[in-house]
């Protein structure tokens, strides 16, 4: 997936594993979350899926 760097706006290419998404009939529908680090200036991001 491909997200743009919010201080820099390069583009980030970031990995997210296949999950469930979002199911209304499951409880066990949990947020995960992932980090990365641009290329380009360093900063920080959080991605977070289901």
């Amino acid at each position: 997936m491909r997200i743009g760097c919010p201080e820099c706006e390069a583009r980030v290419d970031a990995s997210v594993p296949p999950g469930p998404g979002i199911h209304e009939e499951r409880a066990t529908n949990r947020l995960q979350g992932r980090e990365t680090a641009c290329r380009n200036c360093g900063h920080e991001l959080e991605l977070y899926y289901y």
